[in-house]
């Protein structure tokens, strides 16, 4: 059976560290246009939204396919915003006959309609809710992490373990790449997270995420010399 899917592409525009970051430009498209033109392509999606603050970020993602409810509340335009409240707002506002919300955040651009395509098969053959796109973490290791104590002291992060563990021995760990979240949008609005009790991982090869000019810079020359393929460009 089809589940209806609507993705929701967020793009705040008071970026400090990095101005326009949303905006920034891969081969002659945005980041915004990318993550529109993944989801408009994606057999999967049934529709896709931006939800933004800033007019011009609205019309660059309409003209590129998205549709809007209008620009964001004062409130949830500050850096200070959760993303998962913006969501919750605009289930509040938006359609509703849908099943499940795609999040594309357009400063994780590292994917393509085949990682969409799994993912949903995910939803469809496991008993989850909600799908997240993960990087195995290799270097820092949590384990070997410190923190420096009150007393000036170097201490392990996490009590009890060591960075004396040789490599073989740590267990495997996985960090969010920020690519994909998918998510039943019932369970959404009851957890008000896109983490649940049975929320699956998507195992991805690259962690790409920009934050950072140098993370984009970074991404640019990846792209240049053929390392990461962005869908879009």
């Amino acid at each position: 059976m089809h589940i209806k899917i609507i993705a929701i592409v967020p793009a705040r525009s008071g970026s400090k560290g990095f101005p326009n970051k949303n905006i920034a430009v891969l081969k002659e498209k945005t980041l915004i246009e990318l993550a529109v033109k993944l989801a408009v392509d994606s057999m999967e999606v049934d529709d896709v939204y931006i939800s933004t603050d800033s007019p011009d970020y609205e019309r660059i993602a309409i003209n590129a396919g998205a549709k809007s409810l209008g620009l964001r509340s004062e409130e949830l335009s500050s850096e200070f915003a959760k993303t998962i409240d913006v969501i919750i707002d605009f289930l509040s506002k938006g359609p509703k006959d849908f099943d499940y919300v795609l999040l594309l955040q357009p400063t994780s651009p590292v994917r393509s309609l085949e990682d969409i395509k799994n993912i949903v098969r995910i939803i469809e053959e496991n008993d989850c809710n909600s799908v997240v796109s993960v990087t195995k973490l290799n270097e820092p290791h949590p384990f070997k992490l410190k923190k420096i104590t009150k007393s000036g002291y170097l201490s392990s992060f996490i009590e009890g373990k060591s960075s004396e563990i040789p490599r073989q021995l740590l267990p495997e760990c996985y960090s969010l790449n920020g690519a994909f979240y998918l998510i039943n949008k019932d369970v959404l609005l009851e957890k008000e997270s896109f983490f649940t009790g049975k929320t699956m991982p998507y195992v991805m090869k690259h962690k790409i995420n920009i934050d950072s000019e140098e993370d984009f810079l970074f991404l640019k020359s990846m792209v240049e010399n053929g390392k990461v393929t962005i869908y879009g460009i």
